[in-house]
């Protein structure tokens, strides 16, 4: 995969963002037909077990859970949701969402593991490294990500895992009543400074001061939404 950004990008206003804010929302950041592409693959084509459930914290060990998206599975999957959930309502730092592990079989050419490469690839690293002043080098980790109803991500500042964090939205028709929401909040956790709501083919990149990271958390997907919240996530390093 190459030449898949969106070659009409008003770098120079997405760089005074960041600078401004530490943190940016660049739209229509993929060419129309790779995000129509990564969407369709991820909310047709890509088979349902393919997702894990990952959950934390976990009842029964000490770390994250991690159930594979199958039938036999479901009554394991409702019981470690229920704990996080419990967790969270004990303010507690917790989650429960549905997430790609990397398990493929090496040289794996799926439109996943292409779309990871790309994104750990030279034409990201040198459009966020204009974007940021900083040298990105690589990537921690890239996965994909699925929330559906009662998923959640508590209040966390991933410090320890790159420089710069990166979500890129795959979800189309997304309302903000659905929730799902991407929130930052001031340093002292009681202030929502920004709310990035899922938007198609959408890039969130923002900065992870060193040993400090940024507080953020995505908000509960609500009952009854429709849709689910599709992205690809994960942290630039130096």
């Amino acid at each position: 995969m190459k030449d898949l950004i969106n070659p009409n990008l008003d770098l120079k206003k997405i760089h005074s963002s960041f600078k401004e804010k530490g943190y940016v929302v660049i739209d229509n950041y993929l060419k129309d037909e790779v995000a129509e592409n990564l969407n369709n693959f991820f909310s047709n084509e890509m088979p349902a077990d393919w997702w894990s459930i990952a959950t934390f914290p976990s009842k029964d060990i000490d770390g994250v859970s991690y159930f594979r998206n199958t039938p036999e599975e479901y009554n394991n999957i409702q019981k470690a949701r229920q704990f996080s959930t419990d967790s969270f309502g004990r303010n507690e730092f917790s989650y429960s969402f549905h997430r790609t592990l990397d398990n493929h079989f090496e040289d794996c050419d799926c439109t996943e593991c292409e779309i990871r490469k790309y994104l750990d690839g030279k034409e990201s690293h040198d459009l966020v490294s204009k974007v940021t002043d900083l040298k990105i080098t690589g990537s921690n980790e890239v996965f994909a990500a699925c929330y559906v109803p009662g998923d959640f991500l508590s209040p966390h500042q991933d410090s320890p895992n790159g420089i710069i964090g990166f979500v890129l939205q795959l979800t189309k028709d997304w309302k903000p009543e659905y929730g799902g929401s991407l929130h930052f909040l001031n340093d002292d956790g009681d202030i929502v400074e920004n709310v990035a709501i899922p938007k198609f083919n959408s890039l969130t990149l923002f900065l992870l001061p060193e040993d400090k990271g940024k507080l953020h958390y995505v908000s509960h997907v609500n009952p009854g939404t429709p849709e689910i919240r599709l992205s690809l996530t994960g942290w630039y390093r130096n």
